[in-house]
């Protein structure tokens, strides 16, 4: 054997770590496992007698979820303060009103578009904002926000209402569907959207993409040394982001059979960002803990009346202080520490080339 041969032989390259990104793959178990119990749980709850007011709660909450793991991609991973969520979640809402209420169009047909203004909207959004930072995002997001709300109001009368927005929208129809049974019909659309909407920002985490847009928000002038466009990167995350919330935009008009001005109320901005930061502001899993835990509280506390506010504020302040990195890292690191398995120690490698003792051999 020559030296260069013995040299490459005793070369042991390090095992490629599937569980890291940008190689994570998606495990078939945990699709499997949760798609079943989303595919079942509306019979379950059909038996309940408040099944069909939880089937009601489970719809809001994946609307409310997809939106704030919009948010949470942009805000969270992309270090993007943008505020401009609610006016695009609007824009995809107004799109496919208007398309239903003033053309006549299908509502199955007119959601198509929701999205896709959504994202010319962001692109509008995108191109001055994306190359400023800091306060400045906030700034013209804001001032995209408030312009939407007021052509919303003001604007011509088959987009505005009047003043009140669009009252009046064809809802989703599922032929002679009626009752308990269209209820599951728009549960399993509104699972869809959110499944598809998970598992997209998942893969977009989880990928070269994802590398890139974190190592942006960590450290930007290291990122940009290393080749890594910062503009182009950013306004791929936006749209993404845009995508979905246009998509959730739209099937909440049909869902509630219209769409009002005060979706761009303050409170409504208060609500997803307590979403985020109390799930867990950058990870995965934060955004859909927090939509369930802000919708689950909100709910409870409804037979409090003025109070509820309140006591709401009090929730998730107490939240904020105890955990201030969210309470998704809190229970994962609960779960690492109490009922996670040992690791296995990893196997010892031994480089042919290397000496070693042949009487332990023998």
């Amino acid at each position: 054997m020559s030296a260069q041969a013995a040299v490459t032989a005793g070369v042991i390259r390090p095992k490629l770590d599937e569980a890291a990104a940008p190689w994570r793959r998606v495990s078939l178990y945990t699709v499997g496992a949760v798609a079943l119990l989303l595919l079942v749980l509306p019979w379950v709850l059909l038996r309940l007698d408040i099944g069909t007011y939880l089937m009601t709660l489970l719809i809001l909450f994946f609307v409310q979820a997809v939106v704030a793991q919009s948010w949470n991609l942009i805000m969270g991973y992309g270090g993007i303060y943008s505020f401009a969520q609610v006016a695009l979640f609007a824009v995809g809402g107004w799109t496919s009103g208007v398309l239903v209420h003033s053309l006549g169009w299908n509502p199955f047909i007119a959601i198509l578009f929701s999205p896709i203004v959504a994202v010319i909207a962001a692109l509008g959004i995108g191109l001055p904002t994306l190359r400023l930072r800091g306060v400045y995002v906030v700034l013209l997001t804001l001032a995209f926000h408030e312009l939407a709300r007021v052509f919303a109001v003001t604007g011509p009368r088959f987009i505005s209402g009047g003043g009140y927005g669009l009252v009046t929208v064809q809802t989703f129809q599922f032929g002679n569907a009626i009752g308990d049974q269209r209820t599951i019909y728009l549960y399993y659309l509104a699972g869809l959207i959110f499944a598809v909407a998970t598992f997209v920002i998942w893969r977009v985490i989880h990928s070269p993409l994802g590398v890139a847009m974190t190592a942006l928000r960590d450290s930007e002038t290291y990122a940009v040394s290393r080749g890594i466009n910062q503009f182009r990167v950013r306004m791929v995350l936006f749209t993404i982001s845009a995508f979905f919330t246009g998509l959730a935009g739209g099937y909440s008009t049909h869902y509630n059979g219209g769409i009002s001005t005060t979706i761009f109320d303050f409170p409504r901005i208060i609500d997803l960002l307590a979403m985020i930061v109390i799930g867990g502001w950058g990870t995965f899993g934060g955004p859909i803990l927090g939509a369930g835990l802000v919708i689950g509280i909100d709910q409870y506390l409804v037979a409090l009346g003025d109070y509820q506010t309140l006591l709401l504020g009090l929730v998730l302040a107490t939240i904020a202080v105890f955990a201030p990195q969210g309470l998704w890292p809190l229970i994962r690191r609960m779960y690492e520490t109490y009922l996670a398995p040992e690791p296995l120690a990893p196997p010892v490698e031994v480089s042919p080339a290397a000496p070693h003792d042949t009487k332990d051999e023998l």
